[in-house]
């Protein structure tokens, strides 16, 4: 699957998607979201067990996509997009995708886009719009650690797409700098 428009089908945790795969809950031509996974949303945690029963599945594993913020190891199998970025404790995109919008992939034009509402395709300007509306009711979430290291780290966390997922605070002349903590290059 190079080439498709899905509906989403969005959830807002691992466990949550991975409930509904295992309970018959999903359906050909849909792309299973999963967001709030991403550094800052839940310390970035290897999706494996819902890639696996995916596509373990063998009419789910040719007929939809997974879409997270979240990360995969190299035993996914699939269709699988990871590392969404801005991830959607940051109010990215993709926090903003409700049930049935289309989504389309194109892994040969490097693209993922949302062109649709509702399973009706609108073009850009008409996304984008809706999408603002959407925006302007968005709340982050609350944050489910309240102590000990995750809550450390979750503050220090920066975007996925500056291949970098933490960082480490010092004092500089008596401010804070973030020293970015570096993450090697993932080949797609």
């Amino acid at each position: 699957m190079h080439q498709a428009v899905l509906k989403a089908k969005p959830f807002d945790s691992e466990e949550e998607a991975m409930e509904a795969v295992l309970q018959g809950k999903i359906k050909p031509g849909q792309a299973v979201i999963i967001r709030y996974e991403g550094p800052k949303g839940s310390g970035m945690p290897e999706m494996f067990y819902t890639t696996e029963a995916i596509s373990s599945d063998p009419v789910l594993s040719k007929s939809i996509a997974l879409l997270t913020d979240g990360r995969f190891s190299g035993a996914t199998k699939g269709p699988a997009i990871g590392h969404i970025s801005p991830e959607a404790a940051d109010g990215g995109p993709i926090a903003l995708i409700e049930e049935d919008d289309l989504i389309e992939i194109d892994i040969p034009g490097r693209s993922l886009r949302i062109t649709g509402i509702k399973g009706k395709a609108m073009n850009g300007e008409e996304v984008e719009r809706i999408l603002e509306e959407r925006r302007k009711v968005w709340k982050p979430r609350e944050d489910r650690i309240k102590s000990g290291v995750l809550k450390i780290f979750f503050p220090a966390c920066s975007i996925t797409n500056e291949r970098r997922i933490y960082g480490i605070r010092k004092r500089v002349e008596g401010k804070r700098e973030m020293i970015p903590g570096f993450l090697p290059p993932v080949l797609y």
